[in-house]
């Protein structure tokens, strides 16, 4: 669960986002049930995440799976020849999996069956109570869900899903105001926000995915400030072209309909999970020469429906090498040509480079772009040159302490400004990127603003830990401190600090609740230009649920 929780802080929710606590894709992806004949057959293969029994025939999936893993990386607990109860099956997988993950620190990623992961995998899910109650497998999961994240299926190993996954949340502020976002002393109010997804993923056979899903979005703030909308999300078509000398890769796959575009952790390009999401109206075109090497070329227009009212084109490449199975280095170049008004000469060109590298429990992420283009000048009324750059840097490390997991993660992020020239202000595209804040006073590193007063260029600097009360609850704390780059004469660069608590149970693989409360501690920029230093604070509760049923491939 912590490992979630990690990839949550860096990636997902605003006001949850980054305190551990949500899913990427709300909920998460569950492979579980089957059809009827299958559930039928508790010895039927494709029941591969089915209940396992107190006693188990060795015709059993779940017997067979277990039994090739020992055969195949020499385990030393062979299962009865004549059948099993649960725990000997539990005792041998989890010695099995000590093999595995001895051969993946020895030999790497590369030597481990892509075949053999995807029966961990429905191993895992099946047996997942009595694991996370056993101290052996607590001590390998870090590798082995590290070995999972590496190995991923080529294709879904499902033949079609059918389900429906979101979000309900309550929510209540003081001296913060929800529709934009923004800091304002002495205000109250509350209100709730859902996002319903239904959606459904047909894969026929290993060359075509067909995926449709539609949304329903809408918020109530107290007053007249409420809207309800529904559209198509995402629909798409994507064909692959296997490479038969390389299995579990694609020499290429064509996507192409309306989609997301998620990469690295969302610093530039992410889904804006928290609220309403963003898609695009494109194709992509992904390129594998190797198994280590993935190029991707995209090009498209925001899907209006979902875009905050942004218009206009979006185009780019990303490319993505791993020298290793730990670590990851990717270029990237993004044309945004999107905005809510704009002129045709305006664009936005980001030029980015990124690494990840894992250094014994730590991961290292480092991310650097450099931005430029045209922008229009409303003093001079003429197009000027855009010249920005941003980044961020972030250590996260993950250990077992006193019986619990922990995580504890620090990271610094910095944009350029100018409070006399804003094409100087580096932007990061519409998103709800966890570097920013769980409140999003500051929503982006361009900077921060309270009436007609401006503080240009983000330094944000956070610290935050959290560990696992039981296997099913989580706690986290984050603090994340603010500082101007430029500003106006007489005025602070201290824009202030933020902290945040949550509490995330996941009572099960469909659902978590997720229980927040973050205060903002206003600096003296804010103080300045309100005549206020009174905090604002902001709570929420909020259920993240995905059900699905689904077919899986014999």
């Amino acid at each position: 669960m912590l490992r979630l929780a990690v990839s949550i802080l860096l990636s997902t929710l605003i006001p949850a986002k980054g305190a551990f606590a949500a899913a990427t894709s709300p909920g998460g992806a569950r492979v579980v049930p089957q059809d009827a004949a299958e559930r039928k057959n508790p010895n039927s293969p494709a029941a591969g995440e089915g209940e396992v029994p107190e006693r188990i025939t060795k015709e059993h999936w779940a017997y067979a799976g277990v039994a090739e893993l020992q055969e195949r990386y020499g385990a030393g607990k062979p299962l009865p020849p004549e059948g099993c109860s649960k725990i000997e099956l539990l005792d041998s997988f989890i010695d099995a999996l000590a093999k595995v993950a001895e051969e993946f620190k020895r030999r790497g990623a590369a030597n481990i069956r892509r075949d053999d992961m995807d029966g961990i995998r429905s191993l895992i899910v099946a047996l997942e109570d009595e694991l996370f109650g056993r101290e052996a497998y607590l001590t390998l999961r870090v590798s082995i869900e590290r070995l999972l994240a590496l190995v991923e299926p080529p294709v879904p190993i499902f033949k079609y899903k059918i389900g429906v996954d979101g979000y309900a949340r309550a929510e209540g502020a003081h001296g913060f105001r929800m529709r934009d976002l923004s800091y304002v002393p002495n205000r109250d109010e509350g209100g709730g926000t859902y996002r319903v997804k239904p959606y459904a993923y047909w894969h026929p056979n290993d060359r075509w995915d067909i995926h449709a899903e539609g949304q329903a979005y809408g918020f109530a703030r107290g007053g007249d400030d409420h809207a309800n909308k529904a559209s198509l999300y995402q629909g798409f078509a994507e064909v692959r072209i296997p490479n038969e000398g390389l299995p579990g890769v694609n020499w290429a796959a064509l996507k192409v309909g309306r989609q997301e575009f998620v990469y690295g952790s969302g610093f530039m390009l992410g889904s804006d999970t928290f609220f309403d999401g963003l898609s695009f109206d494109a194709a992509r075109l992904r390129v594998q020469p190797r198994s280590n090497i993935t190029l991707d070329a995209f090009a498209g227009n925001y899907a209006t429906p979902f875009s905050g009212g942004v218009k206009g084109g979006l185009s780019g490449a990303y490319l993505t090498y791993h020298p290793s199975d730990d670590s990851s280095l990717e270029g990237y170049a993004i044309r945004d040509l999107g905005a809510e008004q704009r002129r045709p000469e305006e664009r936005l060109d980001s030029l980015g480079l990124r690494s990840v590298g894992g250094v014994g429990i730590f991961e290292v992420e480092s991310e650097a772009v450099l931005q430029s283009g045209n922008a229009f000048d409303e003093e001079t009324g003429r197009i000027e040159r855009i010249k920005a750059a941003g980044g961020h840097v972030d250590l996260t490390g993950q250990f077992r302490l006193f019986g619990r997991d922990n995580a504890v993660f620090i990271g610094a992020a910095a944009g350029t400004g100018d409070v006399n020239d804003s094409k100087k202000e580096f932007r990061n595209p519409n998103n709800d990127s966890a570097l920013m804040g769980d409140m999003h006073v500051v929503g982006d590193l361009s900077g921060a603003d309270l009436g007609d007063h401006h503080a240009s260029g983000m330094q944000i600097y956070t610290v935050g830990w959290g560990i696992d009360l039981t296997r099913k609850l989580n706690l986290t704390a984050t603090g994340r401190k603010f500082a101007a780059t430029s500003v106006e004469d007489g005025f602070s660069r201290d824009i202030g600090l933020e902290t945040d608590v949550n509490l995330t149970y996941s009572p099960n693989k469909d659902c978590t609740l997720i229980v927040g409360y973050d205060h903002f501690f206003p600096g003296r920029f804010y103080r300045d230009a309100s005549g206020s230093g009174k905090g604002a604070d902001y709570a929420f509760a909020m259920l993240v649920f995905n059900y699905d049923w689904t077919r899986r491939k014999r």
